[in-house]
């Protein structure tokens, strides 16, 4: 009995040391999960291959993982998120978790928010400036100090407070607000939010937030004051009312709380409210607002009466006259345009000894689209914000005019007549009507495209990667990506591994040169998994470690075809009884040459 056990063990420990079989401790990391079908799968020769990456990762310079990135930097290149304006020029390795040791801060006055205390906290509270931010980013570690001295300063307003939440480990509040980037602002006035757009300085954040915590209205009595107003200030919302305390105040003072860039005054002098250019005459509570522009003046007449005259009706009408007929897209103000309500956007790109014309022509088509359009100007040739923009919607020829759906679903639409103000009526009513065809930009379909990886631009997405008899495994990338050139030696494995496998195609698209509506993607690399005959439904994101076995399992488990991938079969001849010795000798080392070679 005792001799059986010993060759049991010895049995054992020969099979664990060789390498053709895996190694349950080497693979427990990556072993399919207990209901898999495939537990008893022999993927040691797609494990050597992770070893094989590893060892050369150790020699090599070191990624990394993607999610260690600042989405505000992803500006850096074409298909960068055109929404982050705010930090074009930051260094990527702003955002490197291990370049940044946390400073020493002193956030006593700071409230904690996570998922269980937040909502509570924001409702019962009439102000509440919240940050998300996340542990290894620069920004929020130089925003700390200054966001620590301000709640500081705010802590004895009453019905005041700043909070701050971890979007690294509250990540269900931070989708359910929208968080891209960090840091990322909010004040909560009530309960309902909209973004800081502030400076990130404990004097800016104090200042901003005392105007919004304050009466928000001052009184307009004297014509002298009338006119100082007028002739100093920009843009202004006077109300004509029938009392400076009760409702129709109240209603106009938290309209002015929802408003950052816009004075608002009230008055019940019909002396005042002629020199507004008011009819003393209408009935009140009438608003109108002033802004110096070539338009001069813009005013509505709301009737209290009819239940218009509240504070959601005062500050749509305030937001769609505020802005000039044309925005010249600048740094600072581009929240202004992408933070705006309006998400349609009409975009002029021009060369300075273009603009003249094609300006005049833009500004006067923007009189007809007010509240229903922002029609934004880029100069092509302003180094700083100008040329990234136009880089990002390929515009290359000027003067030229696009549609913009905003940074929701980034659908564009060519403009592509005379540039007249008839010519662009037209075309920015269809647009609002969703009656154009929106353009995506794509490089040439590749002549030869016989590789293991299949190259994809925007004109053969349909054909490649929406056949329906094929499973699709895509890798959205960005030729100056780290991440990508990284994760390129293992993906070039995989599809070698399963290039014989018809009903699996592996591909790549460039996404900064390529577009398509069933290609979206949040950064880079972006890995989405097609299902055969299921193109119809959203792509599945490959959430998986990024190794040859990772990988190959994931496209296992979701694949709609069924596929096994056989282990590549040895060359080594028949052993004959002579050989016997030489052949248990070498077999471990042949083996390895067969390995080597995968």
């Amino acid at each position: 009995m005792s001799t059986r056990y010993l060759l049991l063990l010895a049995l054992t420990a020969f099979l664990l040391a060789s390498p053709s079989f895996p190694n349950p401790a080497s693979a427990s990391s990556s072993s399919p999960t207990a209901d898999d079908d495939d537990d008893d799968e022999d993927l040691s020769f797609l494990e050597d291959d992770d070893a094989a990456d590893r060892t050369a990762d150790s020699h090599s310079e070191h990624y990394p993982d993607s999610d260690h990135f600042d989405e505000d930097e992803d500006f850096g290149g074409e298909g960068g998120d055109f929404e982050n304006y705010d930090d074009l020029d930051d260094d990527a390795a702003d955002s490197d978790p291990d370049a940044y040791k946390a400073p020493e801060v002193d956030e006593k006055d700071v409230v904690v928010l996570t998922d269980g205390n937040f909502s509570d906290f924001v409702k019962d509270r009439k102000f509440v400036l919240v940050e998300f931010y996340a542990p290894w980013c620069g920004h929020c570690q130089s925003l700390a100090p200054e966001y620590a001295a301000a709640a500081t300063e705010l802590k004895a307003e009453e019905d005041v407070a700043l909070a701050k939440v971890d979007a690294t480990e509250e990540s269900e509040l931070s989708q359910e607000y929208d968080v891209q980037g960090f840091p990322t602002l909010y004040f909560f006035v009530d309960g309902v939010r909209k973004p800081y757009p502030g400076q990130r300085t404990k004097e800016a954040i104090v200042t901003w937030i005392k105007k919004k915590i304050g009466p928000g209205i001052a009184n307009i009595t004297t014509l002298d004051d009338a006119e100082r107003i007028l002739t100093s200030e920009s843009k202004v919302a006077l109300g004509y009312l029938n009392s400076l305390v009760g409702p129709e105040s109240e209603e106009l003072a938290a309209a002015s709380r929802l408003e950052d860039d816009v004075n608002f005054y009230q008055t019940v002098n019909p002396d005042v409210a002629k020199l507004f250019h008011l009819d003393v005459k209408a009935t009140r509570p009438t608003l109108i607002m002033i802004k110096k522009e070539d338009e001069k003046l813009s005013y509505f007449v709301l009737f209290y009466v009819d239940g218009n005259f509240s504070r959601s009706s005062i500050a749509e009408f305030v937001f769609a006259n505020k802005l000039p007929l044309v925005t010249i897209f600048t740094r600072e103000n581009a929240p202004a345009v992408f933070e705006s309500e309006i998400k349609k956007q009409l975009i002029l790109f021009a060369a300075k000894n273009d603009t003249e014309k094609a300006l005049a022509s833009f500004q006067e088509a923007a009189k007809l689209f007010k509240g229903k359009l922002i029609f934004v100007y880029v100069d092509m040739e302003n180094e700083d914000v100008g040329k990234p923009v136009s880089d990002y919607f390929g515009i290359t020829t000027s003067p030229k005019i696009i549609g913009y759906t905003g940074n929701e679903d980034t659908k564009k639409f060519i403009f592509d007549k005379e540039i007249t103000v008839d010519n662009i009526k037209a075309f920015g009513q269809d647009f609002i009507d969703d009656k154009l065809k929106p353009f995506f930009k794509s490089d040439p379909i590749p002549e030869n495209n016989d590789g293991d990886v299949k190259i994809v631009v925007g004109d053969n997405f349909d054909e490649i990667v929406l056949d329906e008899s094929k499973d699709v495994f895509l890798e959205i990338y960005a030729p100056w990506c780290g991440h990508c050139q990284a994760l390129e030696p293992t993906y070039n494995k995989l599809a070698k591994h399963l290039r014989d496998i018809d009903s699996i195609i592996i591909a790549k698209m460039d996404g900064t040169t390529n577009e398509h509506p069933r290609a979206k993607s949040d950064g880079f690399p972006t890995l989405l998994f097609f299902p055969a005959g299921n193109k119809s439904f959203d792509p599945i994101t490959v959430d998986t470690d990024r190794t040859v076995v990772a990988f190959y399992k994931f496209i296992k488990k979701h694949a709609s075809i069924p596929f096994k991938l056989q282990k590549p079969a040895t060359t080594t001849k028949p052993a004959s009884e002579s050989e016997s010795e030489v052949q248990e000798t070498t077999t471990s080392s042949s083996s390895e040459d067969v390995k080597d070679e995968l």
